[in-house]
């Protein structure tokens, strides 16, 4: 039998055909397979992705007192087509001034006046003592739903707590998207 060159899908589907029960793979099989195979290998053309959105930089003090200092530093719309996701990034730096370890978490979040359903809030940031942290709120819809509108306004309370409650407060965060 001659001696026949096999690349790419040829082989995989000569290898398949012998599986199936073919124990040989017939010369005119190949040839098929090799012509099928090149007409694949036009030059793909691929999607370009989307840029991705700048995420609008806000750097806005939310709060300076004896326990933290916050700053939302983002808020960003991210669409990743790889995965097929799109979520937003609240991001704000925290610097924890006390001597206890703090967590900070999102609570009563908002879009253009209407509530986010908390299924799809993300936000638990742990802080050491002196240290700060990026507390990053993520928003999605992780079962493929709408995403809510943020066009006009995103409010929410920034809540922080240590683990026995004697430091336990809650700091409104409004901002306009225009």
């Amino acid at each position: 039998m001659k001696k026949i060159k096999l690349a790419g899908l040829g082989v995989l589907v000569a290898v398949g055909l012998s599986a199936c029960g073919d124990s040989e793979v017939t010369e005119k099989q190949v040839e098929k397979v090799e012509s099928t195979d090149q007409t694949d290998k036009a030059t793909p053309v691929k999607e370009a992705k989307p840029e991705a959105e700048a995420p609008k930089q806000l750097n806005k003090e939310v709060v300076d007192n004896e326990n933290i200092k916050a700053t939302l530093t983002s808020i960003e719309f991210v669409k990743d087509p790889d995965f097929d996701e799109e979520y937003y990034e609240v991001t704000y730096e925290v610097e924890n001034k006390t001597d206890a370890n703090i967590t900070v978490q999102s609570d009563s979040v908002s879009a253009d006046g209407k509530m986010v359903d908390e299924s799809l809030l993300v936000m638990s940031q742990d802080i050491a003592p002196g240290k700060k942290a990026d507390c990053v709120l993520t928003i999605q819809d992780y079962e493929g739903g709408e995403l809510p509108e943020m066009k006009e306004n995103f409010e929410m309370n920034l809540w922080v707590f240590n683990d026995d409650f004697s430091i336990e407060e809650q700091h409104k965060v409004s901002v306009e998207m225009k």
